[in-house]
């Protein structure tokens, strides 16, 4: 059976979900990859040149429709260069799984929990995946956890199982009672502070001040979904052709002001991206750090040009 993935996306270091990644850089030390995954091209609005929907099910129908068994995405590519998807995109991906009875899995460990401002990223498009994995913000990091939720139907299938085709797993730290009581005081403070819908309104702030940036002639993108934005850098606006190593040294400069993130290193070629910033504060943060944050990227951009 195959899994098909989407380019530029990102879903862990372990070998199987590595295959499933899509940023080659990822790779190179460890193939050849897990065979029978598949990558298409991701809604990218910025550089987007066919129509993604088609080409997902331009896939499941070369490969065969029975062949296929999931497609996973992240709601919005995270470090990958935070892609957030065209408005209609994930709609029409879920039509398309159910017309050819393929699962959708949404990895939503990045953005699960509050950080796009929905407690699930895709929430934001009325979108129900079969399976979706998570961690990071189910404890906001104070204690590793992470799990998976099913629909009903994957559940009883499960349950209803024979017991030579039983599902097998487990590991040695499963259900750990120390992380689980961690994640639910934290899921608690979570509701209580607003912090899901204090994502929200930071994040249109933080993604308002960032457009400021498209002034500087190495801008060529500057996207997000709550607090989660990503700043595209290319060397011509016009012909959008990345940047690549100009990143490291905005990186290093923003250090010096006080700001330490990270980035998406750019690739030319085929399925190219600049380098890419990439945003993501706490849930906490407040109004005057996000305007610091700014401040300080448009003058570390603005230094190293």
């Amino acid at each position: 059976m195959k899994v098909i993935s989407r380019v530029h996306a990102y879903h862990g270091v372990t070998f199987a979900a590595m295959s499933a990644t899509g940023i080659p850089a990822f790779q190179r030390m460890f193939a050849p990859m897990v065979p029978e995954f598949l990558h298409v091209p991701p809604s990218y609005p910025y550089r987007q040149e066919e129509d993604p929907v088609e080409a997902l099910e331009r896939a499941i129908l070369r490969e065969g429709p029975d062949t296929v068994a999931a497609f996973i995405t992240e709601p919005v590519i995270g470090a990958g260069g935070v892609i957030p998807p065209s408005a209609d995109y994930f709609p029409r991906v879920r039509e398309v799984c159910d017309r050819y009875g393929v699962l959708f899995i949404a990895d939503e460990v990045i953005t699960g929990f509050g950080r796009t401002g929905r407690w699930f990223a895709l929430h934001h498009w009325g979108v129900e995946p079969d399976l979706v994995s998570f961690a990071k913000g189910v404890t906001s990091a104070y204690l590793p956890l992470g799990g998976v939720m099913m629909s009903r139907d994957i559940h009883q299938t499960i349950l209803d199982a024979p017991a030579a085709e039983r599902f097998m797993h487990a590991a040695t730290y499963s259900a750990h009672p120390t992380c689980c009581a961690v994640a639910l005081r934290n899921l608690d403070i979570l509701e209580r502070e607003n912090l899901v819908e204090r994502a929200a309104a930071m994040g249109e702030r933080l993604l308002r001040g960032l457009a400021s940036l498209r002034e500087l002639p190495a801008v060529g993108d500057v996207r997000g979904l709550g607090l989660m934005c990503g700043v595209e850098l290319v060397e011509d606006q016009r012909t959008k052709t990345p940047a690549l190593g100009l990143g490291a040294r905005v990186l290093a400069e923003a250090k010096k002001r006080g700001l330490v993130t990270r980035m998406r290193v750019g690739q030319a070629g085929e399925n190219p991206i600049g380098d890419t910033i990439l945003l993501a504060p706490p849930l906490v943060v407040t109004e005057e750090q996000v305007d610091r944050m700014v401040t300080i990227l448009h003058d570390s951009i603005a230094a190293c040009l």
